[in-house]
């Protein structure tokens, strides 16, 4: 530059500025040190309050030490909590300055989980609701509705999951109307964690499907998961269990039941601040055929956010049952569209 002043001049002179000011210091990788107020450490993040250029968000593996003038809560791996200064070592390490009741110790800076960790969320019940309806008159004639809805309760032991959908349509062909669909499912899981990975669940399922001759389906099942992917906007489950397959048809008097494996994963995604998918499939081969087998996807959701109250969602769900009623299909696919209000 034809004045004699460079980017890392101007950012040597901020820094300067901000070591007058606050004694926080955060030291870089590349050999940078950022001055200012250390306010918390999560999910492999440290955010720094500056007095020149705000909120500063550093990932961790950037970071070699760090220092503060004020006391910070430490949430250490063995899951010692210690509030105190902290007071810069070599690469990689940090001190805890010593106290009357604690001795200092140098650790790694890879040992600290969380610094500063806000205020647990209270548990409580959250949910949605979502519907669409559809109405048309004169050459084409028909009326159809939807609602789907979720409510979940989420604490540092378990999960409680809820869900219900249901759907019907009618068409106007000359003087007679026809159901085209008519059908309700409600769902129900829980699932109990054994530390950050692995839980149990159990789970049941009540369904009836009119055009479909289901008079009813029940499946209560239960088994063990596992969870591959633990990131705040992806996450990743499988699971293996055993359940009780329950179906009985309008067409037959008798009905059917039969043990099952249950063997399944769950997938979720935040695209963006806007955007977020989720998706499950399960299979229920019978134990004594595996040729026999129900095959379901209680929901593939596509979801977009409008506001922190109102969204769109597109919904699939898939159902393949080896052995349905005699006349009708093995595989059904039900496609939903509608608005929704978080509750």
């Amino acid at each position: 530059m034809k004045n004699g002043f460079s980017p890392l001049m101007v950012l040597g002179a901020v820094l300067a500025i901000s070591v007058s000011a606050l004694g926080g210091q955060v030291y870089l990788e590349n050999g940078d040190r950022l001055t200012g107020t250390i306010t918390t450490m999560a999910y492999g993040k440290i955010k720094v309050e500056t007095a020149l250029a705000g909120t500063v968000e550093i990932p961790m593996e950037n970071i070699r030490t760090i220092s503060s003038d004020k006391a910070l809560e430490l949430h250490l791996k063995d899951g010692t909590i210690v509030k105190q200064r902290v007071e810069k070592d070599s690469e990689g390490m940090i001190k805890i300055a010593g106290s009357d009741v604690i001795d200092s110790q140098t650790l790694r800076l890879a040992e600290v989980t969380a610094i500063n960790p806000p205020e647990p969320e209270r548990p409580r019940w959250k949910g949605d609701l979502s519907a669409a309806m559809t109405f048309a008159s004169g050459n084409t004639s028909h009326e159809s509705y939807a609602l789907s809805g979720n409510l979940s309760k989420k604490t540092e032991k378990d999960l409680i999951t809820l869900n219900g959908n249901m759907a019907k349509r009618k068409e106007k062909s000359g003087e007679k109307d026809i159901t085209t669909q008519d059908w309700w499912r409600v769902y129900g899981k829980y699932d109990y964690f054994m530390g950050d990975n692995k839980y149990l669940f159990g789970e049941g399922r009540y369904e009836t499907d009119d055009v479909a001759n289901l008079d009813r389906r029940i499946i209560v099942g239960a088994g063990g998961g596992y969870r591959w992917i633990k990131k705040p906007k992806q996450h990743f489950s499988t699971e293996l269990g055993l359940a009780e397959v329950y179906e009985k048809y309008g067409t037959s008097d008798s009905s059917d039941s039969k043990f099952s494996l249950r063997l399944g994963y769950i997938y979720d995604q935040q695209f963006s601040k806007i955007f977020s998918l989720v998706h499950n499939l399960t299979y229920y081969p019978d134990v004594e055929d595996f040729s026999d087998y129900f095959l379901t996807s209680t929901s593939t959701e596509l979801r977009a956010k409008i506001n922190d109250h109102l969204f769109t969602n597109f919904k699939v769900m898939f159902d393949y049952d080896a052995t349905p009623a005699e006349g009708n299909d093995n595989a059904d696919v039900k496609y939903l569209f509608g608005i929704g209000v978080n509750i």
